[in-house]
């Protein structure tokens, strides 16, 4: 579109138009497809999602976070869940339900923010694209959709003019974010600050306005980290908080290679299965590690080229997403995984809208193109989840549909289903699958051990005195990818293995009483 044609735009869209309602009404139905068997039976996909759901239970139960077991992330995902747990009890269907608030929030709020930048069709199919493209392949009610979520909301409130309240109010915001995730809060406080700092330039505010601005940012940003953490820096202590959330992300991360380093493009890179899974999963990593990334870079190109030629307030918008955008992926570059890559595209998708909108050439061409592959993938998707083989659970707080990744994972939970009880300890070093859906307890302070220095020396002692202090019946001794017993898994043994005094207690005080068809092992306190 061009700076004429937007000037001749109307400040601001009906946001909850027909079409929009449409929009959402499609997407609730089209998630709902990916994340329950009908009517509400929840599908578990086994993500990283279920170490803060079972973190949640145990402050449900009265645990206190980084005082009672140990946590890297501001406290923003378990307290989500938490105060659902509160409302609800730890039902099943949680997890399902705030994956479907999410896309449609995050689909509505996109639509919010693409309509103030191109026609409410472009703006409609860029949130098509983000929702079938990139959420749909990551639904793992983790904290990264959280914190985008509070970004985007952001956003959303900077987009239309920037008064001292609304930058306030992006700050409080940004706050958010760093609650869920700590280093995407940092990265967009200060995204924040390099857009206010480059409308200042063009504007010609003069330095104390800038810092007026700069200061009510920073302001609504350290509140919002002040409000949400100083219950847990209270009871855990200061310096264990900032062990938790800052040093032990900076010394201890990277040590987990294949997942917090630069390797997780080798890991994330698609595999060739079948033909038809290859490409749609290369045209979803095309589009989160080729595309998204090219068009910041184009949206600069373009502002430098052409900034003369279009009102001043034609570049506000673009130039808001574009620099955001660009610190949301600067903040995942060190270990951009798909996930990652997937909670930090949403501006990059809307710009991309904005790009096509301007392509008056070929704009009907490409809306076309991406509209019939949008419409192609849809029902091939849903037929695919819908059909997939996932075996049933019944437990105290309903049924779970079992998405089986392997011959085992359904008869460990079955066999761990009928010799436990409800609440009782129950230890997996290398999961928190079932502490959740199971309702059983964690005896340790931590959701999962590894071979690498990720797990400290003295946090494997606590893990032994965990087992040791609560009388631990039973151990699902995990072997993935091929691991011997001998190295309980890890994506990659870095030779930086602490787990050897963990390894001999367990031998010493317990005995193999299952094997399953994985591999993974049921051990039994043998005294």
């Amino acid at each position: 579109m061009s700076p004429t044609e937007q000037e001749g735009m109307p400040p601001a869209f009906r946001v909850l138009d027909t079409p929009t309602f449409l929009f959402l009404l499609a997407t609730l139905i089209f998630l709902y497809a990916f994340l329950f068997i009908p009517p509400f039976i929840p599908i578990d996909y086994h993500g990283d999602g279920v170490v803060w759901l079972s973190e949640a239970k145990r402050m449900y139960e009265g645990e206190i976070i980084y005082r009672d077991f140990f946590e890297f992330l501001t406290p923003g995902t378990p307290l989500v869940y938490f105060f659902l747990f509160k409302l609800f009890g730890p039902q099943l269907w949680i997890p399902g339900a705030t994956l479907l608030g999410l896309g449609l929030g995050l689909a509505g709020l996109g639509v919010v923010i693409a309509k103030k930048l191109m026609c409410s069709n472009i703006a409609l199919l860029s949130g098509a694209i983000f929702i079938v493209g990139v959420y749909k392949n990551q639904l793992d009610p983790s904290h990264h959709w959280y914190s985008l979520l509070a970004t985007t909301s952001a956003l959303a409130l900077l987009m239309e003019r920037r008064t001292l309240a609304r930058i306030a109010g992006a700050g409080l915001l940004s706050g958010l974010t760093a609650c869920f995730t700590q280093t995407r809060g940092v990265a967009v406080v200060l995204g924040f600050g390099a857009f206010l700092w480059w409308e200042s330039r063009r504007t010609r505010e003069t330095g104390r306005e800038l810092l007026k601005k700069l200061a009510w940012l920073a302001a609504g940003f350290v509140a919002t980290i002040i409000v949400v953490n100083a219950y847990f820096i209270w009871e855990a202590g200061l310096p264990r908080f900032v062990w938790c959330t800052i040093v032990y992300v900076l010394k201890y991360g990277p040590k987990m290679a294949d997942v917090n380093t630069l390797l997780v493009l080798r890991r994330d890179f698609p595999e060739f299965r079948s033909l038809g899974s290859f490409l749609l999963r290369s045209a979803g990593w095309l589009l989160l590690y080729v595309v998204i990334p090219f068009v910041y870079i184009l949206v600069f190109i373009r502002y430098r080229r052409e900034s003369g030629n279009a009102p001043r307030e034609f570049w506000d918008r673009p130039m808001l997403l574009a620099i955001v955008g660009s610190f949301m992926l600067l903040s995942v570059a060190p270990a951009p995984d798909y996930l990652r890559m997937s909670a930090s595209a949403l501006p990059g998708v809307i710009l991309l809208g904005w790009f096509i909108d301007s392509a008056r050439r070929l704009r009907s061409t490409l809306i076309g193109a991406l509209t019939l592959g949008i419409l192609l993938v849809i029902p091939h998707a849903v037929a695919k989840s819908q059909s997939m083989k996932a075996s049933m659970i019944v437990t105290g707080h309903g049924k779970l549909a079992e998405a089986d990744r392997d011959e085992g994972s359904y008869e460990e939970y079955i066999w761990a289903q009928q010799h436990t009880r409800p609440s009782e300890y129950f230890y997996e070093p290398a999961d928190a699958d079932m502490y959740f859906s199971l309702n059983l307890r964690n005896p340790t302070p931590l959701p999962f051990v590894v071979n690498n220095g990720f797990t400290t020396v003295d946090q494997v002692a606590d893990v032994i005195r965990g087992l040791k202090q609560h009388l631990v019946r039973y151990i699902l001794w995990s072997r993935n990818n091929g691991d011997n017993l001998d190295t309980i898994p890890s994506w990659e043994n870095s030779g930086d293995d602490h787990l050897g005094p963990l390894r001999d207690y367990v031998h010493s005080h317990y005995r193999v009483v299952k094997v399953f068809a994985n591999s993974d092992e049921i051990w039994e306190k043998a005294d």
